[in-house]
């Protein structure tokens, strides 16, 4: 196999602490790719009608992408899904950092949990071993001392995305942390984690993954990095944000966080490198 993807996830029942490998047939990638696409396609089939997205129906997956950790650019975002409490549809959110190749490197294209743990609990995937062990000492804690926490627990090289007390008190506006501060933040899926009482994920893996024609997707990488250099600027908005890109394509979550066209936000976008000013006429230091 050498199609970019592991070609198997790895489903963690919360509920009664079983752990599920499924195969996904190829013509499933060749449609949907990975990803989002594979988990749209999941959790569309797997959901059923009118779940509680804070109940134990509902599934939360952290998937990786096709091109992830083949040499690809711009490839190395993770992405978290799940039916969102604050829209009751489809939700995502997706962060960078060393989370997304981890997935791959421990033998799955994503990990999807079901059902509600009884106590508080974090998943270890070591070298494609999973194990559920318990998150009660890491009650109270933010992401960055749960991360520090678990990465000792688990030899010094996991890789850890957790909630913290947003999350745990079923905050609808908390993320999924990586990275020491980096946020998976949108739908509220943080809250849908704590829901689940599952405090974090840490994963330590060492598989290759497998790339068709490595050469090759190292060659277009360099030709497209050197494509890159010679664009010009792009157009930031205030605070170095694309803010004209997601207003032209209705992506602006609106105030209950359902998508649609904020007239401010195009305001925002044209305010190019204004400085910020304070109330005491003092510029901050950049």
């Amino acid at each position: 196999m050498n199609q970019g993807y592991m070609g198997k996830i790895l489903w963690v029942d919360l509920t009664v602490k079983e752990f599920r490998e499924e195969e996904i047939p190829g013509e499933i990638y060749e449609k949907y790719l990975s990803g989002t696409g594979l988990a749209a396609w999941l959790l569309s089939e797997r959901i059923p009608a009118g779940a509680d997205p804070l109940g134990p129906e509902n599934i939360l997956g952290f998937v990786s992408g096709l091109l992830t950790g083949t040499g690809s650019l711009f490839t190395g975002r993770w992405m978290v899904v799940g039916k969102s409490p604050l829209t009751g549809g489809w939700g995502d959110a997706n962060c960078g950092g060393t989370l997304s190749p981890a997935i791959k490197r421990c033998g799955f294209d994503g990990i999807f949990f079901t059902g509600v743990s009884e106590k508080p609990v974090y998943l270890l995937v070591d070298h494609g071993r999973p194990e559920l062990r318990d998150a009660g000492h890491l009650l109270g804690k933010d992401t960055t001392e749960t991360e520090e926490c678990l990465v000792v627990e688990a030899g010094g090289h996991a890789r850890v995305a957790a909630i913290g007390p947003a999350g745990e008190n079923l905050s609808l506006i908390s993320g999924i942390c990586n990275d020491r501060g980096r946020i998976a933040a949108r739908s509220g899926l943080g809250a849908v984690m704590g829901s689940k009482r599952l405090k974090a994920v840490v994963l330590n893996g060492k598989k290759r993954i497998p790339v068709y024609h490595r050469a090759e997707m190292q060659r277009l990488s360099r030709q497209c990095n050197k494509w890159v250099q010679l664009q010009p600027p792009l157009h930031l908005g205030v605070h170095g944000g694309l803010c004209g890109y997601p207003h032209a394509r209705s992506a602006h979550p609106d105030g209950d966080g359902r998508y649609g066209l904020q007239d401010p936000a195009e305001k925002v976008g044209d305010r190019e490198h204004e400085p910020d000013v304070r109330r005491d006429g003092a510029t901050p230091p950049s």
